[in-house]
């Protein structure tokens, strides 16, 4: 199978991105961006947002506002944020964290949604699996954790730059990751897919048409 078939069928046919439902109108006008661009395009210095305690609301350019998700599943485990990350603090990892669009395959995007909207509003945008691969998998990664939770269980799950497998690299590869570090016994699969660089234009949205934007 091709590395486009293999990462279809280990991830599912629909990747979710969950939002603030108050986002969805910025991300129409600016695509889907990491955090840290957005606040670079709001004038602020993303290094400052790091570990933030609270959703951040961001004032964008043209008076529209962006919600940025709080950063507590590092700060319930700052210790082991400090402890389990190679190469990197807790403050390093959160900025690196801030880098990336993450999406779910559908399994873990509805469990992430439920844990969230509690307490937010929140909407989610279904891509078609395929057609991501299809437009960005060179800056397309694999993980096998929520890789910004340090809570319970991912106070105890070693991590650091290498927990991403590119998804152009293929599934044999990321499944074998942890295992050929010693981690783990078995195989991994897939529980978390994130976008680096510059996340989802507006062009790119036109093109992969998610469903709820």
């Amino acid at each position: 199978m091709t590395a486009r078939a293999d990462f279809v069928r280990a991830v599912g046919s629909r990747l979710l991105h969950c939002t603030a439902r108050a986002n969805l109108g910025g991300i129409a006008t600016y695509g889907l961006l990491p955090p840290a661009l957005l606040a670079r395009l709001a004038g602020q210095d993303p290094q400052r947002l790091a570990l933030r305690r609270d959703r951040l609301v961001l004032t964008m350019p043209d008076g529209s506002t962006a919600q940025l998700n709080h950063q507590l599943p590092i700060l319930h485990g700052l210790a082991a944020a400090n402890r389990v990350v190679d190469g990197h603090d807790a403050i390093s990892w959160a900025c690196q964290l801030d880098e990336r669009v993450f999406l779910w395959p559908q399994r873990k995007g509805d469990a992430f949604m439920k844990s969230v909207e509690r307490d937010s509003d929140i909407a989610c945008l279904s891509f078609d699996t395929g057609a991501v691969f299809d437009l960005c998998a060179d800056r397309l990664w694999l993980s096998p954790l929520n890789s910004g939770n340090f809570r319970q269980g991912g106070a105890h799950a070693r991590r650091g730059d290498w927990i991403y497998c590119r998804a152009s690299d293929g599934i044999t590869a990321f499944r074998n990751n942890r295992r050929d570090r010693g981690l783990v016994a078995g195989t991994d699969i897939v529980g978390e897919v994130s976008l680096t660089g510059d996340g989802l234009a507006v062009a790119d949205l036109a093109d992969l048409k998610p469903e709820g934007l």
